[in-house]
């Protein structure tokens, strides 16, 4: 059944397909004098009907509407990678936050580094631009009571490790670079270990995704999270014993 309902959204995507970029239309769908339908990008490009050359006008094709209202729009970004599909209600909120489009360098939260690009070439440039701090592994070791953030490349992912000290609480998350689908594939591990080998204290958290921005997940708490005492405990001459691991589940 399910191979039968994506061959029928296929079939109905064809022909939400605007004749001239080739991108599918998101209602309102409106027609030239002459019968054709563009997107709504295109009538604004066009002063005239590019297949017919008749007036634009502002008459609706709710008959394509109400097949755009029942199927699911793959994310414009999927020649990028993105495997999305979403009804006309979510898909522009998803496109505000694909990180198949163009993404800012995680680091600018930390530091200033105005690098804005594709996911395919965020390796590259956090090799270039941020050595120390871009790791090819599953583990980060944070020695440091204050904020930091860490981008770890492994699974074929990149992962955010983001800590923060802030109102006397020590926050830390991780965040796939990619949707929620493909963060509930991983979690994460924080193993706060003192320099004895016996005590520590250690929890264990669903990876987020990269379109929840860390005020959120501190918030809702799916975080580490501890009162900033608690952690002083573990410091040892001004270093600490902090490890974060990514796991596949």
């Amino acid at each position: 059944m399910d191979a039968m309902s994506r061959a029928l959204d296929e079939t109905l995507l064809r022909d939400l397909e605007c004749p001239v970029c080739k991108e599918y239309m998101l209602p309102p769908i409106k027609l030239c004098t002459g019968g054709h339908h563009l997107c709504s990008k295109c009538r604004h490009t066009f002063l005239c009907c590019p297949i017919c050359r008749a007036k634009l006008s502002e008459t609706r094709n709710m008959a394509l509407e109400s097949i755009a209202s029942r199927v699911k729009y793959p994310c414009t970004n999927r020649q990028s990678g993105c495997l999305e599909k979403f009804s006309i209600e979510h898909i522009a909120e998803h496109h505000a936050g694909c990180v198949y489009g163009k993404i800012k360098c995680p680091f600018h939260l930390y530091e200033t580094c105005s690098w804005n690009g594709l996911k395919s070439d965020l390796k590259q440039h956090g090799k270039a631009a941020h050595q120390g701090y871009f790791m090819e592994e599953t583990r980060f070791h944070a020695p440091y009571l204050s904020g930091t953030l860490a981008v770890l490349s492994c699974f074929g992912e990149l992962f955010t490790c983001y800590l923060q000290k802030r109102d006397g609480r020590f926050y830390g998350a991780v965040q796939l670079i990619g949707s929620s689908r493909e963060a509930s594939k991983y979690k994460c591990e924080f193993t706060l270990r003192a320099t004895n080998g016996i005590e520590q204290i250690s929890k264990t958290l669903l990876v987020n995704c990269y379109s929840e921005d860390f005020e959120t997940i501190f918030h809702s708490g799916n975080c580490f999270n501890l009162d900033e005492q608690t952690v002083n405990n573990f410091v040892e001459q001004n270093e600490l014993n902090l490890y974060i691991y990514v796991h596949k589940i």
